[in-house]
């Protein structure tokens, strides 16, 4: 008991002492009294404020992190089709690669990739996978804090996900989305991505509302703002290694709901390189 007393202050003081960024994220008004500058964001219902937050660069701490807790780590791996040119083509490598690599990874009973979320995006273009999004806006906020799926919603996308790719219903122990994001551009980049400790995002600070895509709607989380959110990115990433992250995980207490967004970082890098980027969710499945 008191070997472990001891050493949760020396962990959390590391946390602390590493090396910091400010980025300007977006955030679900929690109230009206809310005190803070408000963001106009087309296609959210959801009234929307702006902070200004404190994001620790992780990569220093990556064999601490657990996809358990946090909900998200650092992995190590060389994209093949990383230089790939043609949007499709890469697509298509891209899932070849990455679903075995990922069932492998979890030492997974299965694996479906969301076929239509393969998303390649750069800043100033249009992304190509997802017709209806935005691109990535050039100014201070870069998104929403967001969680893209809410627990109702990820086994009902899984299953239509399985219904559109014709393949037959299976009996499961356990249900995880996981989601992959790969800078293809050289580092530092300019718009990363940021990720928030699940320990640190409590029931109270997300709302839930629906994102339309395609035709079909589903549940997902916006975030509100908290002080005492911990906000995490990897610096200077490279395409061998990319940030693995949970999006939902039917074992509850394995399911840290780690929000994230992409940020502007041109205030600690004024020359950082434009971010191009490929990111894809999958369906991992157990028996």
């Amino acid at each position: 008991m008191g070997t472990g007393t001891e050493a949760l202050p020396l962990t959390r003081t590391s946390r602390d002492q590493l090396k910091t960024v400010k980025g300007t994220l977006a955030f679900a008004r929690r109230s009206p009294e809310e005190k803070a500058p408000e963001h106009s964001y087309s296609r959210s219902e959801i009234p929307a404020v702006t902070y200004d937050v404190t994001i620790r660069d992780a990569r220093s701490i990556v064999n601490e992190l657990s996809l358990d807790k946090e909900g998200f780590t650092l992995v190590q791996h060389n994209l093949s089709c990383a230089n790939e040119q043609n949007s499709d083509v890469m697509r298509d490598k891209y899932l070849e690669e990455m679903v075995p690599f990922i069932k492998d990874y979890f030492k997974a009973s299965w694996v479906v990739p969301k076929k239509d979320a393969v998303i390649i995006r750069a800043r100033g273009e249009q992304p190509t996978g997802m017709n209806e999004e935005r691109a990535l806006v050039t100014n201070e906020v870069s998104g929403f804090t967001h969680v893209d799926y809410s627990a109702i919603a990820a086994p009902m996308m899984a299953a239509r996900e399985n219904q559109l790719q014709n393949i037959p219903i299976q009996p499961y122990s356990r249900l995880m989305v996981i989601q992959t994001w790969h800078a293809l551009s050289q580092p530092p980049q300019d718009f990363p991505l940021t990720l928030c400790d699940g320990t640190t995002v409590m029931d109270t600070d997300l709302v839930h509302t629906h994102h339309d895509r395609h035709g079909i709607r589903h549940g997902m989380w916006r975030v509100h703002y908290s002080p005492l959110h911990h906000w995490y990115y990897f610096s200077d990433m490279k395409p061998g290694e990319f940030i693995l992250f949970k999006g939902y995980d039917s074992k509850v207490d394995c399911n840290p709901r780690s929000a994230h967004v992409s940020f502007d970082n041109r205030l600690a890098f004024p020359k950082a390189n434009p971010r191009k980027s490929v990111e894809c969710r999958f369906f991992v499945y157990f028996e």
